[in-house]
């Protein structure tokens, strides 16, 4: 006869004991030699990733999430951090550049665990394929907007491009001819101002009014970065 040692997944002690039970009625242990505690035979299988993540993509909050395929939020967090961290960068996700393309840029305010901490998400939208062509999240001054440009791709960063008067894109005003700073009633925003509806109205964070919101800057940067992955995707197959 077999028997099979449970032991710590941690520092693989096998000094643990009982200690309580999950919500989910699942036996949680407690090992004596590093303090953690684990379930570490859970009583059903987690639901399929997939299904959990395009419910993420649809303006479901993770405990809402939680609630509605019965785990427990830190198992949608765990989820959520180690399969967004498992993408490539953007520019794994676009599609080549034409020397005719046209690029828009735009600010986007949002915040983590109050109002008084802002992050500004910094997009560059392909006017072509619909696709964004890089992102950085920060504050409101010049210096995010330059990481949002040493992301970009040598041949996006040289296209045509449109943004609007805000004074931090004065820095591609003095570094190329092929920059404009226009109004919202030009009309050569417009797509990118349509993004930015789209992400209000799929990602619970970026909701204007809303309980929704990212507790740490960390999950701030994983929502962003699995919602425009799979949005870049999305286009690749309607282009």
């Amino acid at each position: 006869m077999l028997v099979k040692i449970q032991q710590c997944p941690h520092c693989q002690s096998d000094n643990i004991v009982k200690n309580g039970h999950t919500r989910h009625q699942n036996q949680r242990v407690k090992c004596h030699d590093c303090g953690k505690t684990r379930v570490l035979m859970p009583k059903k299988k987690l639901p399929d990733w997939s299904a959990i993540e395009r419910a993420l993509r649809e303006r479901l909050s993770l405990r809402g999430i939680a609630r509605v395929f019965k785990i427990s939020l830190e198992t949608v967090l765990l989820l959520l951090k180690v399969t967004t961290q498992r993408l490539a960068a953007c520019r794994e996700s676009i599609l080549p550049a034409h020397s005719q393309d046209v690029i828009e840029f735009d600010e986007l305010w949002s915040y983590v665990h109050d109002k008084q901490q802002e992050r500004w998400l910094w997009t560059a939208i392909c006017r072509r394929t619909r696709q964004i062509v890089a992102w950085a999240i920060g504050d409101h001054s010049q210096s995010t907007f330059r990481r949002l440009l040493r992301k970009m791709p040598d041949e996006y960063r040289r296209c045509i491009s449109y943004s609007d008067a805000w004074r931090a894109y004065n820095l591609l005003l003095n570094s190329s001819a092929r920059h404009q700073k226009v109004g919202k009633e030009s009309g050569q925003t417009n797509h990118m101002e349509r993004w930015n509806g789209t992400l209000r109205q799929r990602l619970s964070r970026y909701v204007r009014k809303a309980l929704s919101f990212s507790k740490t800057d960390m999950f701030h940067q994983l929502t962003t970065k699995l919602f425009i992955w799979h949005y870049n995707l999305e286009c690749i197959n309607t282009f």
